[in-house]
């Protein structure tokens, strides 16, 4: 299994065609929540900003010392986990469904991130 596939479940416009009204998206660590579109489209903005701020920041410490790109990229997945757990449903852990989207834990390295968050990142623009 490659490393994007460890975090991403084959989000594609296929899948989503499977379900207009819902996606399956597993948090790692916290669970299946059952979200709608609408905030799937708030999630994938914070995906492409994610994208963006690994292929595109200047730096990785401020004057601090404090790695920023590490800092700004665990606050935006702490975002996509706060607006998942608010606004979807979660399902019953004894329900066996396969997940359309994973979400990696928030303490994930830069590393790590930029081997998943790349291209379009978790989900597909549609």
């Amino acid at each position: 299994m490659s490393e994007k596939k460890e975090y991403f479940a084959g989000m594609n416009k296929d899948s989503i065609a499977e379900d207009k009204d819902n996606i399956i998206v597993r948090v790692s660590g916290q669970g299946q929540f059952k979200v709608n579109r609408e905030i799937l489209d708030r999630v994938n903005d914070i995906d492409n900003s994610i994208v963006n701020l690994l292929e595109n920041a200047d730096t990785d410490v401020d004057a601090n010392g404090i790695k920023v790109k590490q800092k700004e990229l665990n606050g935006k997945i702490n975002e996509i986990i706060n607006l998942i757990r608010t606004n979807g449903m979660p399902l019953d852990d004894k329900e066996i469904t396969q997940s359309q989207i994973m979400i990696p834990n928030p303490d994930i390295s830069v590393d790590e991130a930029k081997k998943i968050f790349r291209g379009e990142g978790i989900i597909d623009d549609f």
